[in-house]
């Protein structure tokens, strides 16, 4: 085998857009969408079963896969290291891409703003009762991003991620172990201490951003140094049609999950789980989750092309543009269930027609972007 027959065998795929990423995202904006909504029942003292999501039985929930994945993208996109673009064009282009955040969650903002006038418990809680009985003076505080609904806190910590990436890039590229170790030394110092965090959020609690984005960058710029490299395409050519890659994210996963469960069985907690400061077990749980789902995708690659597979491809492949239409989403199935219909089966229906509803606008966006 020749030199150059060998880097085709284990180096990445040069132009083949990786559909593992896309199912992934997608199967993560199905998720969120689905406990956004469960986040509104079950504060409304829902009776029965939470819709089966794999936050049920697992230590971190479907946001930090979108925060790896989002980071792994922005690095293989905008910031690979065999085309080694210049920091400033990659600074351009990201914010660009945050400046576009903006203002698509104010539109956000504004669209949702009439469910929460027609619903008082709905704008309980959903945190829009401050705007509500604040007045227009309140605008002020979502613009600068110092009280945001709930739904949309995660969008604004993306936001600020997205807009210090470019500093985090010209430390990769000048040093990449210097960079890392700065970002772990970072998200250990926030994750010990609980003041380390930015002021404002939801009104409620500790008036502190609900996602931290001093611990959260971890994950986020992590990820966007793999996305540099390409680690996921390394590897994806290198676990094609081998079982052996599925035994360790396998034991792993399963592992998280029985001591995830065992809690309630032996009356017991795990340390290290806090989601504002995204605990280290929350860390590895995501990543383990990650890594067995693409896994097993890699191992047999004719699962990509199954049509529940392609669908949710084609949700995650615009991730931004179907976040926003999960939330919007989210909120509508809210309404009905709190004012028209607030009964377990109803719950369980508005879940599974709001999945139905995301995989229509996606499909029909996707349709519009190629005309």
């Amino acid at each position: 085998m020749t030199s150059r027959d060998s880097n085709e065998a284990s180096g990445p795929r040069p132009s083949q857009r990786d559909a593992s990423i896309d199912i992934l995202r997608g199967l993560a904006l199905i998720t969120i969408t689905i406990n956004h909504i469960t986040g509104f029942t079950d504060r409304m003292h829902m009776v029965g079963m939470q819709f089966p999501t794999l936050t049920l039985w697992g230590f971190s929930s479907a946001a930090e896969i979108f925060f790896m994945l989002s980071g792994y993208l922005v690095g293989a996109v905008y910031f690979r290291a065999d085309r080694d673009p210049p920091v400033l064009d990659f600074a351009g282009k990201v914010w660009r891409r945050a400046g576009k955040l903006y203002v698509y969650n104010l539109v956000l903002f504004l669209v949702l703003l009439p469910l929460c006038l027609l619903s008082g418990d709905l704008a309980r809680l959903s945190f829009y009762s401050w705007f509500i009985q604040g007045g227009p003076a309140t605008l002020i505080d979502f613009l600068i991003l110092y009280i945001q609904p709930y739904c949309l806190e995660i969008l604004v910590t993306y936001m600020v991620l997205l807009a210090t990436a470019p500093l985090f890039a010209l430390l990769l590229r000048i040093q990449p172990f210097v960079a890392l170790a700065i970002s772990v030394s970072l998200y250990w110092f926030a994750h010990e201490h609980a003041w380390f965090n930015v002021i404002g959020g939801s009104p409620v609690g500790d008036w502190h951003w609900n996602f931290n984005p001093a611990s959260w960058q971890l994950v986020f710029f992590g990820a966007m140094a793999a996305g540099r490299y390409r680690l996921l395409a390394r590897m994806e050519r290198r676990a094609e049609g081998d079982w052996r890659w599925l035994v360790l994210p396998a034991l792993l996963f399963t592992g998280l999950t029985v001591l995830f469960l065992a809690q309630g069985w032996f009356s017991f907690q795990v340390e290290y789980q806090s989601k504002i400061r995204i605990g280290p077990v929350r860390v590895v749980h995501a990543l383990s989750v990650c890594w067995l789902i693409m896994s097993i995708l890699w191992m047999w690659p004719r699962l990509q092309r199954l049509w529940p597979m392609r669908q949710c491809a084609v949700i995650g492949s615009n991730s931004l543009q179907t976040f926003v239409v999960s939330v919007a989403l989210s909120y509508a199935a809210g309404f009905i269930w709190i004012e028209v219909t607030p009964f377990h089966a109803a719950y369980i229906a508005l879940c599974i027609a709001s999945v139905i509803l995301l995989g229509i606008f996606a499909n029909a966006y996707m349709w519009w972007k190629k005309r």
